[in-house]
C-alpha cells in the first residue's frame, strides 16, 4: 500500500483539476471519468477552504460541499443559488468574500480557470492515466512559469477506472 501526498501549505490561491490526455477535464457538464481516489484526495486537500468556480461546475456538483466556502463566478448574479453560497461576477471581489484562515481553491471550470490562473501560485494536477471523451479542455499555460514541485503515481484502486498522477505545481517567481 502507498501512502498518498498531500499538496504542502500555500498562501495564495491554488488551481486544482483533473485532466485527461489531450487536456479533457469534462464532458457534458461532467467529469468524463470515475475515480473515486483522486475525489477522496480532492475532499482532503479542499477541506476547510473556499471554493471558487463557475455556474455550470456548481451546477454539475448540485449543492454546497460539506466543510467548505463556496463562491460562485458567474456574469450574472445568481439569485436561485442557496443561501450559504455566495456568487461574484468579478474575481476582484472574491477576496472579500473568504472567510478568515480559508485559502482559495479554483476549481473549475475552463473559463474560470483561465480567468483566474494569473491569481494561482499554485496548482494541484491530477493527471488521469487515459484517452477519454470530452467537450471540455483545461486552457493552455506557459509551463515556464512553473516547477514541478512533486508527483506521485497513484495505482488505480478497485473503484477507480484508471491510475492516475498527482502533480503540486508552483510558480516561478517573478523576474525582477
Amino acid at each position: 500500500m502507498h501512502t498518498p501526498i498531500l499538496p504542502s501549505d500555500s498562501s495564495g490561491w491554488t488551481l486544482v483539476v483533473g485532466i485527461g490526455r489531450g487536456g479533457i477535464i469534462g464532458n457534458r457538464g461532467a467529469l468524463p471519468w470515475r475515480v473515486r481516489s483522486d475525489l477522496q484526495r480532492f475532499k482532503r486537500m479542499t477541506m476547510g477552504h473556499c471554493l471558487l468556480m463557475g455556474r455550470k461546475t456548481y451546477d454539475s456538483i448540485g449543492r454546497p460541499l460539506p466543510g467548505r466556502q463556496t463562491i460562485v463566478l458567474s456574469r450574472s448574479v445568481q439569485s436561485n443559488l442557496p443561501q450559504d453560497v455566495a456568487a461574484v461576477s468579478n474575481l476582484n471581489d472574491v477576496a472579500s468574500l473568504v472567510q478568515p484562515h480559508r485559502k482559495v481553491m479554483v476549481v473549475g471550470g475552463a473559463e474560470v480557470y483561465r480567468a483566474a490562473l494569473s491569481r494561482c501560485d499554485r496548482m494541484w494536477i491530477t493527471r488521469i492515466c487515459a484517452d477519454v471523451e470530452g467537450d471540455t479542455v483545461f486552457p493552455e499555460i506557459d509551463w515556464h512559469d512553473w516547477t514541478l514541485e512533486r508527483s506521485q503515481m497513484v495505482e488505480a484502486d478497485p473503484q477507480d477506472e484508471w491510475p492516475t498522477e498527482f502533480e503540486e505545481w508552483i510558480r516561478k517567481p517573478a523576474a525582477k
